[in-house]
């Protein structure tokens, strides 16, 4: 019986999961490339909706996967590239993690799936992206004007509400109204 177990595990890496995350990330980064983007009214803070592709994408296709939207998803970030590519690489693997072992776990009580989706979108912003962002910011670019880490990531997070918002409200939409098929984790 621990054969069959053995034999119906999905692999860490495939060819699908790749191509899916590399078209994911291709979104993105074409998005980024392209300078579509989003003022935030009321602040100088501007944002852009590579954040479905990347949410979406690296939760679906795993850590591995995670890890290339992450790439993709930062490799042409005009202004930190280097912060922007750390952070989306380790939030793509923080997205594969949890949304297999999370909200994928209801999948047949899909409200509590879709809380769960919508709690795991607002932790990748609130306490995974924006704080290596702001780390990153303060690593590689130090100025004292910028004043401590959680004065910076204050201001930062307040900034990426609208943003953080929009994202999780959409995506939620998207994931709701995909069949299990294409919700299911590839990894």
């Amino acid at each position: 019986m621990e054969a069959n177990v053995e034999s119906t595990k999905k692999p860490l890496l495939s060819a699908r999961q790749v191509g899916i995350a590399a078209a994911f990330g291709g979104v993105a980064l074409a998005i980024v490339l392209a300078g579509i983007t989003i003022p935030i009214p009321g602040t100088v803070v501007v944002t852009d909706p590579r954040e479905l592709f990347t949410t979406i994408g690296a939760s679906l296709t795993g850590p591995v996967g995670g890890v290339v939207v992450g790439l993709l998803a930062g490799v042409a970030d005009p202004s930190i590239q280097v912060v922007s590519m750390i952070a989306h690489v380790l939030g793509g693997v923080y997205n594969g993690f949890v949304y297999k072992n999370a909200s994928w776990r209801f999948k047949d009580k899909k409200p509590v799936s879709l809380a769960l989706w919508a709690a795991q979108v607002l932790v990748y912003y609130f306490v995974v992206i924006v704080p290596l962002i702001v780390g990153g910011i303060m690593v590689f670019f130090p100025d004292p004007a910028n004043g401590s880490f959680f004065n910076l990531l204050g201001v930062v997070e307040v900034g990426a509400i609208p943003e953080a918002l929009l994202t999780t409200v959409v995506s939620t939409i998207v994931m709701a109204a995909l069949p299990e098929r294409y919700r299911r984790p590839l990894w």
